[in-house]
């Protein structure tokens, strides 16, 4: 799923909508956006325990994994080669991402070639590609990803007590930036309390950097 919030906001939507058309009784309206609150939590916690996810709603630089040889960018779903190399008086792009019930798939317009995207990860033409996000649109405003580690830890430390009291307004409004910054969860103590301390992976943080090649 690209947007847990955008998909949340809409099933409650669809149930004011019905609720206001008197299809549904107020009761009925409030079950139908619990269904949806449960299902939202649900799947916040299959992402925690996941790689990274490919969201159309941002931009990543395409670097090629063994060589580190940025191949292009990827800004919201539209592909373009880092070279200028002319792509045909039909195309106002190189490349398209579209995704559907059979995964996450790079086009490119004028070869017709076809990359695979699993994760952060694209294969194509025998290569393998790390997605760098670089940008992401947050409630229709343009953000870079997290560098700060200590802004970090205090924005992950907000969404754990958020999460424990299902507190959902305070939970939206962080998760697109924990997801989006340049560090993720400790692989080694998955930030675990009694294993953070002594972690040699991260030192003590429960985060560590993501990859950038």
């Amino acid at each position: 799923m690209q947007n847990l919030e955008g998909h949340r906001e809409t099933l409650h939507q669809m149930a004011a909508a019905l609720h206001t058309e008197g299809l549904i009784d107020q009761l009925e309206q409030f079950d139908m956006n619990e269904i949806a609150d449960a299902a939202y939590w649900h799947s916040v916690e299959e992402l925690q325990n996941s790689p990274g996810q490919y969201r159309g709603a941002s931009t990543y630089d395409v670097v090629q994994i063994d060589t580190g040889r940025l191949l292009g960018k990827i800004n919201r779903s539209i592909f373009n080669f880092e070279s200028d190399e002319p792509r045909g008086a039909s195309f106002t792009y190189d490349g398209k991402v579209y995704s559907g019930a059979d995964g996450v798939r790079l086009t490119l317009g004028l070869s017709r070639k076809i990359g695979t995207i699993s994760g952060l990860m694209l294969e194509w033409n025998g290569r393998r590609y790390h997605l760098v996000e670089t940008e992401r649109v947050v409630r229709g405003v343009d953000y870079k990803p997290m560098d700060d580690p200590d802004a970090y830890r205090a924005l992950v430390d907000v969404a754990q007590v958020a999460q424990e009291e299902r507190d959902l307004h305070a939970f939206e409004k962080v998760r697109p930036h924990i997801e989006s910054a340049a560090f993720c969860m400790c692989p080694t103590c998955l930030d675990r309390f009694d294993a953070r301390d002594d972690c040699p992976t991260c030192t003590g943080k429960g985060f560590v950097m993501k990859p950038s090649s």
